[in-house]
């Protein structure tokens, strides 16, 4: 609808309330609309009925929204950064990253349909790999990554704890490098959601759900 002259002089609907879209948060005066919320959630549940969860139970449920409402704040958060550090994307590291997610996924038909799929457009995939590239080169700026290391003393009782005891584990020699790197991912995940906390402390949020 084009509201014409009534949307500069500011257009108000019934009862005097204006016509704005709902929204279920607001983080330093930005809103998190509904639709967004929505399409989330049910992403990630579509997601989780794979896995077997059930997303049917209110518990679970209500866990499910917590997390799906604070990932969006907190993905808001480190958009707001990127955008305050000035950070673009060249487009070449843009070709660069939907050319090596084309061979991933297959081929050209593949990814097509996987796109479709998801409801998505090429133009929004490349947009959403402008994105996370951003955010990526903006969680470096802020981040040390290089603190985050591994032992062989820890890999060793990873091992032990978590693949050891499994039917058919493979040998120790086998795994031990992939081992360190996922030991190596989740003290980098660590430090990312140490640095995101530290911005939602200084941060104005409001929910209304």
């Amino acid at each position: 609808m084009v509201l014409g002259g009534a949307a500069a002089l500011g257009f108000w609907g019934y009862k005097n309330k204006p016509l704005v879209a709902p929204s279920v948060a607001t983080v330093n005066g930005t809103a998190i609309g509904q639709s967004a919320f929505d399409t989330q959630l049910a992403s990630v549940i579509a997601s989780l009925k794979t896995q077997g969860v059930d997303t049917e139970n209110a518990d679970n449920l209500a866990q499910i929204k917590t997390q799906v409402l604070n990932d969006l704040i907190n993905n808001e958060l480190v958009l707001q950064g990127v955008t305050k550090a000035g950070i673009t994307v060249a487009d070449t590291d843009v070709e660069t990253q939907f050319q090596r997610l084309l061979t991933e996924a297959g081929g050209a038909d593949q990814l097509k349909a996987q796109l479709a799929g998801a409801g998505q457009t090429e133009a929004q995939f490349r947009a959403n790999i402008a994105k996370q590239l951003a955010i990526q080169a903006y969680l470096l700026q802020n981040i040390d990554i290089s603190t985050a290391t591994v032992t062989d003393e820890e890999a060793k009782t990873f091992y032990d704890t978590n693949v050891k005891t499994q039917a058919n584990a493979p040998a120790y020699k086998d795994v031990v490098d992939q081992i360190k790197q996922q030991i190596i991912a989740d003290k980098q995940q660590i430090l990312v959601n140490a640095f995101i906390a530290s911005l939602r402390e200084r941060a104005t949020v409001e929910t209304t759900i």
